[in-house]
């Protein structure tokens, strides 16, 4: 016989928290929006979360949601199908109603919901605790996490800027690495690296970070930076600026940073689905026939990569590994097994760069060629993804 004390009771309703992204639907009563029926997208979570300017007129408001819930729970259904359930319902006189039409909001957390509910309200240190973490941002629960780490950067360059900006580009392992840039006014310097330099540019941009540190401890103004990028030694990892190369300017920072978002080097990579991205929640279901043709273009895409392996759904904790550990591409783009797996298990459509590229194929991939899994390849191993053998 288990003690008292080692007796665990299930659970008989959602979870009151939650550290994913969480959809809302507005709550009305007799004209009066009292407040917020939440879910989480981890799909164990919901809960009711009260206008406080209507406390009086929504007092009991909250019970009738929570016992709504835990008959949902008893039901086995989904958090999120728990809420939308209630959508055009006709109003409880006590606990109110959906409207008809209503759409789902998402928020980054459900603590943002209580900002949005009441953001007259100063939070209590202790209020943390209801959203499952220490005063701290520790969490509550170690196996989520230890807290944010507070990071004290040392002295360095305004690392943006209002105005225009002059920069150079950098190359090295046979690729343009990105671009060193300076403020026009201020004292502004950072390295840009190009999306498609993968994790060359990445190396880039950790190696001139620590260039500039040095700089800007010697007393060097951002003014002077691209010319004396010119006269530091050559490395490796932050590239060397092409001989006979003259400064160039960009009419703001914003955009200089879309010209290294092109994609001309390698192609873009589409990962799966992390729960934690809010966009992912936000993007539009696709019709039924357009869904099957955007589904059957990515599983059968050329294989770029195949890890012979299952790994876990992170938008379902509680499943087995069933996601296909692999990489498909068409040429254009390459994306992770993970993509069509949500687009198929929870309508999850691609992300909108790579469905607006199917689109524009018209739902049809183009014929077979080895040259397009090795652009497919070229782009894995600009990420170190596909790393060749020892020589």
């Amino acid at each position: 016989m288990v003690p008292p004390w080692e007796q665990v009771s299930e659970p008989t309703t959602y979870e009151s928290r939650t550290r994913w992204p969480i959809v809302h639907l507005p709550v009305m009563l007799n004209g009066l929006h009292v407040g917020y029926l939440w879910a989480g997208t981890d799909e164990v979570s919901a809960g009711f979360v009260r206008r406080n300017q209507y406390l009086t007129e929504a007092i009991s408001t909250p019970l009738v949601w929570n016992r709504r819930l835990r008959e949902s729970f008893a039901q086995g259904l989904p958090a999120r199908e728990a809420i939308r359930q209630w959508i055009g319902r006709p109003e409880d006189p006590v606990g109110g109603g959906v409207p008809a039409g209503a759409r789902e909001e998402v928020l980054e957390s459900r603590r943002a919901l209580a900002r949005l509910a009441n953001p007259d309200e100063e939070e209590s240190p202790l209020d943390s605790l209801v959203y499952g973490e220490l005063p701290d941002g520790t969490p509550l629960d170690r196996s989520e996490g230890w807290g944010a780490l507070t990071v004290e950067l040392p002295p360095f360059y305004d690392m943006t800027t209002e105005g225009p900006v002059r920069y150079l580009p950098l190359t090295g392992s046979g690729v343009t690495l990105g671009y060193l840039w300076a403020g026009v006014t201020g004292n502004a310097a950072l390295f840009e690296p190009r999306a498609d330099a993968g994790a060359f540019g990445a190396d880039a941009l950790s190696a001139w970070i620590l260039r500039l540190r040095d700089l800007y401890g010697q007393d060097v103004p951002a003014s002077e930076i691209l010319n004396r990028c010119r006269a530091l030694p050559a490395d490796p990892a932050a590239g060397t600026v092409p001989p006979g190369t003259a400064v160039q300017e960009a009419p703001t920072l914003d955009d200089l940073r879309r010209r290294a978002a092109v994609h001309e080097q390698s192609l873009p990579l589409s990962r799966s689905p992390r729960p934690e991205d809010v966009e992912v929640w936000t993007r539009p279901g696709l019709e039924p026939g357009e869904r099957e043709a955007v589904l059957r273009y990515l599983r059968d895409a050329p294989i770029v990569l195949d890890n012979d392996r299952l790994v876990p759904d992170e938008l379902d904790r509680t499943r087995p590994r069933v996601v296909p550990h692999t990489y498909h591409t068409d040429g254009t783009w390459v994306w992770q097994g993970g993509v069509p797996y949500q687009l198929e298990q929870r309508d999850i459509a691609p992300e909108d760069g790579l469905l607006q590229h199917i689109r524009s194929r018209g739902y049809q991939l183009p014929p077979a060629d080895p040259a397009i899994v090795e652009r497919g390849k070229h782009a894995l191993r600009m990420r170190r993804i596909l790393v060749p053998p020892p020589s």
